[in-house]
């Protein structure tokens, strides 16, 4: 059933959290997922190098960025069952570790094939890491602001993403391709004994954890009155994670359309990472205020993101408009959507019990990279189609009308199991 959560000193068992203090706790978390952040995206900045030092066509890195989604994907899988059989401690260490290792080896790769296998064996440990940090932060300062805590870390992604994509040029300038994989695989081994400290030696227990078993997490994401909004939660993941991914991988090349030089295209990256970080720091913010005040309303939050991103592509694609206005559209699409992918996240975990808590995290963003694979090769066909840019770029608003539907669905489902089970507060959010 939906559980109660735990008291706060029971639902993480962090006693050495305590010891620590919970703002640096917190911190600790934050720079976890800064740095997963910032490993995830470098592939994307030293791709282009390497074509040029290696003398090879980019699009022979194909399966580079393949092996990317593919290790994350398994991460995101493997993490909660992990770690509700040995222990979050040990599973969110060794995460770390793996990443921060095969990062660092990475430095040493000489061709497509290395690269690829070092990156699968670091984004394993990345997609690992990451429910397992949100879990940890979501138990360090007690249920009622654990929604706030995990908006809160998740913002390090985008942080990460920023941080990588303006030291990446300089640092490659200075030191070489090299000194990407070299601070990113040297700088979470400075963040491993902190972690250690604050996640819990064994998983966190409550009172009726018999009626979730840590036999099978994953199936436990579907008994007892959970399936329905474990199903709607996975497809809104899927929508939000295409549509990003879509205009991420595309909106570059879109701009040309624009009146951008082809060289100058690429602030239409900027404009996006930019928004989404904003957009983040502005809904953590919200949800923050929304919980001192007693009524936490983030489903609410997210339906006005998502609108707002309908409003831009509709203005991008009928209208015509300067680049400057531009650039502000691509930042509020960004923000609405990047806020999506942290409140799928927030969802997860309102909904999910402390001991199942890993697993959904962890479930819903490898969902969501299945999304991220159908949007990309989505918008590829409509362009080898021919289809005009504008037209393309408008069809990104169905993915987010349905989001909102979805929603509005999640919405039902959790007041349904409120009537159900009074002691769940799932449609508070």
């Amino acid at each position: 059933m939906i559980a109660k959560d735990p008291k706060p000193s029971m639902e993480g068992g962090l006693a050495k959290t305590r010891r620590m203090g919970p703002v640096l706790a917190l911190l600790v978390c934050f720079l976890v997922i800064v740095l997963d952040g910032f490993n995830t995206t470098s592939i994307s900045f030293v791709v282009p190098r390497l074509a040029h030092e290696w003398h090879l066509a980019p699009a022979l890195f194909t399966t580079v960025f393949v092996a990317t989604n593919i290790g994350a994907a398994i991460g995101f899988m493997i993490s909660g069952p992990l770690a509700q059989r040995f222990g979050h401690r040990c599973i969110g260490v060794a995460s770390v570790v793996l990443f921060a290792g095969s990062t660092l080896v990475t430095a040493y790769a000489s061709n497509i094939a290395s690269l690829s296998v070092m990156r699968l064996a670091a984004t394993v440990g990345l997609g690992a890491a990451l429910p397992i940090a949100i879990t940890a932060a979501a138990g360090i300062i007690g249920a009622k602001h654990k929604v706030a805590a995990s908006l809160l870390v998740t913002t390090g992604m985008s942080v990460g993403a920023v941080a990588g994509g303006m030291t990446g040029g300089p640092l490659m300038s200075h030191f070489g391709w090299q000194s990407i994989f070299v601070t990113g695989g040297v700088l979470p081994f400075l963040l491993v004994v902190a972690f250690f400290r604050i996640l819990p030696a064994r998983s966190p227990v409550v009172a009726n954890a018999a009626a979730v078993r840590a036999s099978n997490p994953l199936k436990a994401l579907f008994e007892n009155g959970l399936g329905a909004y474990t199903c709607l939660l996975w497809l809104f993941s899927f929508l939000i994670f295409m549509d990003v991914y879509a205009l991420l991988f595309w909106v570059p090349t879109l701009l040309v359309d624009f009146g951008f030089s082809a060289d100058h295209a690429s602030v239409g990256m900027a404009a996006f990472s930019i928004g989404g970080l904003s957009g983040n720091v502005l809904m953590t913010l919200a949800v923050t205020m929304m919980t001192l005040a007693g009524r936490l309303r983030v489903k609410s939050a997210l339906v006005v993101g998502l609108l707002l991103v309908i409003i831009s592509v509709g203005s991008l694609s009928q209208v015509a408009v300067t680049p400057a206005i531009v650039l502000l559209c691509i930042g509020v699409i960004g923000a609405g959507l990047v806020n999506g992918i942290m409140g799928q996240t927030a969802l997860a975990v309102a909904f999910y019990p402390p001991e199942i808590r890993a697993t959904g995290v962890g479930w819903g963003h490898a969902i969501g990279r299945v999304g991220s694979f159908v949007g990309p090769a989505i918008g590829g066909g409509l362009l080898s189609l021919g289809w005009p840019v504008r037209e393309i770029l408008l069809t990104s608003v169905a993915p987010a009308g349905a989001a909102i539907l979805v929603l509005g669905a999640l919405s039902l489902v959790g007041r349904r199991a409120v009537q159900k089970f009074p002691d769940s507060a799932v449609a508070e959010n």
